[in-house]
């Protein structure tokens, strides 16, 4: 009983951690810069000169987007793992317990369902 609860409070705290955080605003302009890099290189009107100096400028944004993007991930999962210091047994058996199948399945229909109370029930 108390792992389902603590599942739970996982999937409250990361979902919560997932919806506050500008996750979509990030991969909106890694894909945008993406898209604008790709028109260069296929665009025969732009020289190879002025591509030199944009692509590099563009493969920065994209790393420094995509880097970032890893740490807000990390960041909203962040209260899952901090769960492991309050768990009966530890952080190694809360580890072992989540990547139980059953535990994942009810981790991510727990968020899903969450998610979906939180910006369609409750208006966002």
């Amino acid at each position: 009983m108390t792992l389902w609860l603590f599942v739970l409070a996982a999937a409250v705290l990361a979902s919560e951690a997932f919806l506050r955080l500008p996750l979509m605003d990030q991969i909106r302009r890694v894909t945008a810069t993406a898209g604008k890099s790709g028109r260069v290189l296929k665009s025969k009107r732009i020289s190879d000169h002025w591509k030199e100096r944009v692509l590099p400028a563009y493969s920065w944004i994209i790393g420094k987007g995509s880097v970032t993007f890893f740490v807000m991930l990390c960041v909203a999962l962040l209260p899952v793992a901090l769960l492991g210091v309050v768990y009966p047994g530890g952080f190694a058996v809360w580890g072992a317990e989540l990547l139980r199948p059953l535990v994942i399945l009810v981790l991510c229909i727990a968020s899903i369902g969450y998610i979906w109370l939180r910006l369609k029930v409750f208006g966002g």
